[in-house]
């Protein structure tokens, strides 16, 4: 089984659903902007937090493997 490759950014977000989806989408274009597009991939996933109306989001990125 192939290994991922270690992240070069991991974040994770936890608060208010609003905020946090509208935080994520504006932290993972920054970073993808910063490290370049075509070197890094991107990726985001939100779930649901401990209180009532709060998300826990999660950004890697990591870098493009070569084909």
């Amino acid at each position: 089984m192939p290994t991922r490759p270690r992240p070069l950014v991991a974040v994770r977000l936890i608060g208010p659903t609003a905020s946090v989806t509208a935080h994520a989408a504006t932290i993972a274009a920054q970073l993808a902007a910063y490290y370049g597009r075509e070197h890094v991939t991107c990726r985001t996933s939100t779930r649901p937090a401990g209180y009532s109306g709060e998300s826990r989001a999660y950004i890697t990125i990591t870098r493009k493997e070569s084909s």
